[in-house]
């Protein structure tokens, strides 16, 4: 009786409890009911984030140290995700046993569950001041303008209830637009998260399909024809073990009057297949990600699009670590493929939080709608300076290339390197006065 009235109690302070400061012991006695109620059969990865949060010492590092100390040593912008899957797995092994047990141990279990998400969020809060904005030398850029009236289209999976909550908080975000019946996922409502951060006032399509209605939906993109700027966070279309003729043929369309950004992948490995050199360096093995047939699809693109117009205004985004000074252990790289490289920008996106799922997310699907966001700010600031379409499409798409600032990492990681939002900016408006 003392564990059921002690997860009530935390169930009950959920709402406040998070903004203090972790509660270890009251996490660990939620933590050991889960795991006896469900039964939990194998070894949880929660343990050791306790562990690790005692033994932190947090106060002997100040400043960016300290952001160093918890992001790179501690990989705290990891916890959360990590607690995040053990409760979706947590909660599908407790639908596993009979009703009646389920039915008389529920308000527990749901009272444990609640208590361990306290901890997730309340080390979410202590991290967040700790973890690098967007570094995109955006700052002049945001300052000046806002993306109002630059439509953006968000190739992606939704969650509809959380959509609806951001459609309320911001009515500049439009109805989802779906075909057939895609399933349900936080994904594209971390990626609008992220765009209107950056882009605050610009309009949000959300457009969502299942494989067989790809090409419906990029027909529904490339038609219509105020959308400046798409955001791609997931796979090219494949049939038959091939890039899809027609997927690619309204992506060609696409490209001559939008600018389309879409995340490199998470593969760990070049568009070869190679180990990156971050992992070989570490000694670590291919991801054996289920997505490496993504990679022979944007080569096949790449390929037969060469020299095609418009072919200029695809982006692809390089993952890197939080405080961009080396690739991601997951990113996927242009390697030697000169044609990825000259269509590549490196981006972190490997500790983006996301007011959606409340946890730090990782991964090129998040660096995507970072560069995505920069083009609809250039797309408001060419549009104030009275450029076309065809025109904003042109310079934006050079500029950026031509300001990409080079690293010591090389074209091959890095593609055309960091993106330089103010110096892009600069770039425009002078060549706006010629």
């Amino acid at each position: 009786m003392n564990k059921v009235i002690l997860t009530l109690l935390i169930f009950l302070g959920s709402f406040s409890a998070h903004a203090a400061t972790p509660d270890v012991d009251q996490a660990r006695d939620s933590l050991n009911l889960i795991k006896e109620l469900t039964p939990w059969p194998w070894e949880e990865p929660i343990t050791p984030i306790f562990d690790n949060y005692l033994e932190a010492d947090f106060d002997q590092f100040e400043g960016v140290e300290k952001s160093h100390y918890m992001v790179d040593e501690l990989l705290m912008h990891k916890w959360g995700q990590s607690i995040s899957e053990f409760v979706v797995l947590a909660e599908l092994l407790y639908t596993f046993q009979p009703e009646d047990y389920q039915e008389k141990n529920r308000l527990v279990f749901d009272a444990a569950i609640a208590g361990l998400d306290i901890f997730r969020l309340s080390i979410n809060e202590l991290l967040l001041p700790h973890v690098p904005s967007y570094k995109l030398k955006q700052e002049s850029l945001v300052r000046h303008f806002d993306g109002e009236g630059i439509v953006i289209a968000i190739f992606d999976l939704f969650d509809p209830v959380r959509l609806q909550e951001q459609r309320t908080q911001h009515p500049n975000i439009e109805a989802e637009v779906q075909f057939g019946d895609p399933i349900t996922f936080l994904h594209g409502n971390t990626v609008i998260d992220i765009i209107l951060d950056i882009a605050p006032k610009a309009t949000i399509v959300p457009v969502s399909t299942e494989s067989k209605t790809y090409n419906e939906a990029m027909a529904y993109l490339r038609y219509r024809e105020d959308i400046s700027v798409i955001n791609m966070s997931r796979a090219f279309h494949i049939t038959n073990d091939q890039l899809d003729t027609q997927f690619a043929e309204h992506l060609s369309a696409i490209l001559q009057t939008k600018l389309f950004t879409k995340s490199l992948g998470n593969t760990g490995t070049d568009l070869e297949g190679e180990n990156t050199d971050v992992r070989e360096r570490l000694g670590l093995p291919p991801l054996g990600s289920f997505f490496t047939y993504d990679l022979d699809l944007i080569k096949a693109f790449l390929s037969g699009n060469q020299g095609r117009s418009g072919a200029k205004n695809l982006f692809f985004a390089i993952n890197l670590q939080p405080f961009s000074n080396e690739v991601s252990l997951t990113a996927t790289v242009p390697g030697y493929n000169d044609l990825a490289i000259k269509q590549s920008f490196a981006i972190a996106g490997d500790a983006v939080y996301s007011a959606s799922s409340h946890n730090f997310e990782s991964g090129s699907s998040f660096a995507a709608p970072q560069l995505a966001a920069i083009s609809v700010l250039l797309f408001d600031m060419a549009e104030q300076h009275g450029l076309t379409r065809e025109e904003a499409i042109e310079r934006i798409s050079q500029a950026l290339k031509d300001t990409a600032r080079h690293t010591r990492l090389g074209s091959h990681n890095m593609g055309m390197g960091f993106v330089d939002a103010h110096q892009t900016m600069a770039a425009i408006r002078q060549s706006s006065r010629r």
